[in-house]
């Protein structure tokens, strides 16, 4: 039995949403993007059904759009930037505030893999099917990703124990 869009949306919206979380850095743009994603496969619904995994297309879309909000989100200067304290608080709760950032300063292939990978436990196949690459490139840019994550998880912790050390 083929799942109608309904239920299809039912059963991802809690996975894409997952992904666009990490994606994003934070809820809003997270829900927003989930949401987006939705609208474009209920719009190609029709069109689609002969596709073989329709999450995989959901997944393709979602990081397709993550990718394009990107390159038109453009900077704003100001004269004082934020406290770091009063950034998104909702958007930290999920992950470690280290981690988060370290997954926003990942370029967007690397955060895609990273996500798919760990987030989601897709395959590398997966991965470089949503990536629209080979599996030795989506390989390289997990490996990569990791990597960044590697160094920031140790950053973090020498930070930690800096600041540790300065309480005493």
């Amino acid at each position: 039995m083929e799942l109608g869009f309904d239920e299809f949306a039912a059963v991802e919206t809690t996975r894409l949403f997952g992904l666009a979380r990490v994606l994003c850095g934070n809820e809003h743009d997270a829900w927003d993007l989930t949401q987006e994603t939705l609208t474009r496969v209920s719009a190609r619904w029709g069109r689609l059904a002969h596709h073989d995994n329709m999450a995989a297309y959901a997944r393709t879309t979602l990081a397709n759009l993550h990718k394009n909000a990107r390159r038109r989100r453009r900077e704003v200067l100001v004269a004082v930037p934020p406290d770091p304290a009063t950034r998104d608080e909702a958007g930290s709760r999920g992950l470690d505030a280290w981690l988060d950032d370290a997954m926003r300063s990942l370029p967007h292939r690397q955060r895609v893999a990273v996500a798919l990978t760990y987030l989601e436990d897709r395959p590398i196949a997966e991965v470089a099917e949503v990536l629209g690459c080979g599996v030795a490139t989506a390989k390289t840019h997990l490996a990569r990703g990791r990597d960044s994550l590697r160094r920031a998880a140790e950053a973090a912790r020498a930070s930690e124990s800096t600041d540790r050390g300065m309480e005493t």
